[in-house]
């Protein structure tokens, strides 16, 4: 069975163990634009929801406030855009590695979801 492509709301809120208010305040926050199905109700892009569990992730577990959220996801994105030609900073490497550490270790500890 394939991943889907979009999930409602309800399923990304049980997905990410959130409310929809937490939800609907990252959309605001982190400047998230849902597409809408046939029937105008918000739908999440399966890239969507890794962004907002790594958005989770970085607010509760990391413990970064919206602001130190957003700069870090910046980060991301920038050595994203920069492909394999350029050197990334050692800083920057760490980093990742602690969150790709930490991503991993949270996921496997929440066992298979269905």
């Amino acid at each position: 069975m394939s991943p889907k492509k979009f999930y409602s709301l309800s399923e990304t809120c049980r997905q990410l163990r959130v409310k929809p208010h937490v939800l609907r305040y990252w959309e605001k926050a982190f400047a998230i634009h849902f597409q809408r199905n046939s029937a105008g109700r918000r739908i999440v892009a399966s890239d969507q929801l890794e962004q907002l569990q790594l958005i989770k992730h970085l607010l509760h577990h990391e413990k970064l406030t919206v602001q130190g959220a957003r700069k870090k996801l910046t980060q991301l994105k920038a050595v994203a855009r920069r492909g394999s030609t350029a050197p990334v900073p050692a800083e920057t490497l760490a980093w990742l590695k602690k969150e790709l550490i930490a991503l991993r270790t949270l996921l496997e500890s929440e066992g298979p979801t269905g």
